[in-house]
């Protein structure tokens, strides 16, 4: 039979993007909540220089408990226990429409090390994947 059972529980990626099951590829969990991974994933939420999400906390109260802060996350992805806040919205004007507006969604600044800190793990798989 060539075709692949279909299972309740989320597959992994590499299910997603080689369904010859030609090359195995485990979690990436484990890269994302390397404690390197997630404090250069907070160099670069803080060179955003965003604002707060619907924690209100700022860049400089979430640095202030940078260790604390770093420690509680890594533990929540190892743990599987991370769950993401809501998103702030808030409406911007549309370039080039006056009196249109789109709505912007503004992560809090917790989730928002989670995305950067997954990214280059996934990014790296994918582009290996695709050769």
């Amino acid at each position: 039979m060539s075709e692949k059972p279909v299972h309740s529980r989320l597959r992994r990626l590499v299910d997603w993007i080689n369904l010859t099951g030609a090359r195995k590829v485990h979690s990436l969990i484990d890269k994302v909540y390397k404690r390197k991974n997630l404090e250069m994933a907070w160099e670069k939420v803080k060179a955003n220089r965003g604002s707060g999400g619907v924690d209100g906390q700022t860049l400089e109260a979430f640095e202030a408990q940078l260790n604390q802060e770093l420690e509680r996350l890594q533990r929540e992805l190892k743990e599987d226990s991370y769950q993401p806040l809501l998103v702030r919205q808030h409406l911007i004007p549309k370039r080039d429409k006056p009196g249109e507006y789109r709505m912007l969604g503004i992560p809090a600044i917790y989730d928002r090390r989670v995305s950067a800190g997954a990214a280059p793990s996934v990014r790296a798989y994918l582009r290996a994947a695709i050769r």
